[in-house]
């Protein structure tokens, strides 16, 4: 069942030199409050983006083991 995710910082990791010269100047990991999922977010001169893309599981996908 799709939600809509209700993210909480849980981790503000220091921004390396390489990222503060992509113009990243903080980045913190988020994590829903209902399904627990973890998003990276960065923050730029533009606002907070989320920094992959939140791709929902369909019957498509395999689990491979």
């Amino acid at each position: 069942m799709k939600h809509r995710h209700e993210y909480e910082p849980i981790f503000h990791p220091n921004p390396t030199t390489e990222m503060k010269a992509l113009g990243i100047k903080a980045a913190e990991i988020r994590k829903c409050r209902t399904c627990q999922v973890e998003m990276t977010f960065v923050l730029t001169k533009d606002g907070w983006f989320q920094f992959f893309e939140d791709k929902e599981a369909d019957e498509r996908d395999v689990l491979l083991a």
